[in-house]
């Protein structure tokens, strides 16, 4: 009976052997593309982990349907789920730290010139006295300045989307996705106009690219064919 026993054991250890493999992977900084080093890769399931070498590469036992945890300092933690052994690339978001605001005000108060004819109207005036002769110091326009902050603000907001909807593009092509999706022809182009997420979407603190994919995978195969053209083309011409 012992021997049995010991030979079901071994026929199990052989089973949970071949199916862990080795997964290959890099991790980047999002939208730099820039390699990390020593971030922290730890698969769930195994409880096995690894640190990242000075490209940002490493290897770690895994099978499908294992979950990664992936952190590093100054980064958000993402996990990932292992959905084929091929070498994969994962990108991380660096953290967010935002500045309390400081407020200006002006010693001299509502009552200070927004124009002097001396100098021109430029964007600093000296003081004067009741006469009005210079009597030193300067004042700031400060009018000129929040001016300037709100266009500014504007355009790096512009920029921002702009940006954002490149990445998207990029991401979201035939050959960019053929690394994740077993689809092709039409049907890849069906589920690029179906699924290619808005900017609110993409950029929301909860978006992970592999868990996106999976969810938006599923939904698609279960659609016929026909409704697959029908819905894309709808996706795509919608006012």
């Amino acid at each position: 009976m012992l021997k049995y026993l010991l030979v079901a054991l071994c026929l199990g250890l052989s089973f949970s052997v071949s199916a862990q493999q080795l997964l290959k992977g890099r991790v980047f900084e999002n939208k730099t593309r820039v390699g990390l080093t020593g971030i922290s890769v730890q698969n769930l399931n195994n409880k096995q982990s690894t640190v990242t070498d000075n490209n940002g590469k490493f290897s770690i036992g895994a099978k499908v349907n294992d979950l990664l945890l992936v952190r590093g300092f100054a980064y958000q933690n993402d996990t990932v789920l292992v959905t084929k052994l091929n070498e994969t690339e994962i990108f991380l978001l660096p953290q967010q730290h935002m500045l309390a605001d400081v407020k200006v005000t002006s010693a001299e108060g509502p009552s200070m010139a927004f124009y002097d004819p001396y100098y021109h109207g430029q964007t600093t005036t000296y003081q004067r006295d009741a006469a009005g002769n210079i009597k030193g110091g300067l004042t700031f326009r400060l009018h000129y300045f929040k001016k300037d902050e709100r266009r500014k603000a504007k355009r790096e907001k512009e920029d921002k989307v702009n940006e954002v909807q490149l990445e998207i593009d990029r991401t979201f092509t035939p050959k960019a996705l053929a690394k994740y999706l077993p689809l092709k022809g039409q049907d890849m182009d069906a589920f690029i106009n179906l699924y290619k997420p808005a900017i609110n979407t993409y950029t929301s603190n909860n978006f992970v690219l592999i868990d996106y994919l999976n969810g938006c995978y599923k939904k698609f195969i279960q659609l016929t064919p026909e409704k697959r053209l029908i819905k894309a083309d709808s996706a795509t011409f919608k006012p």
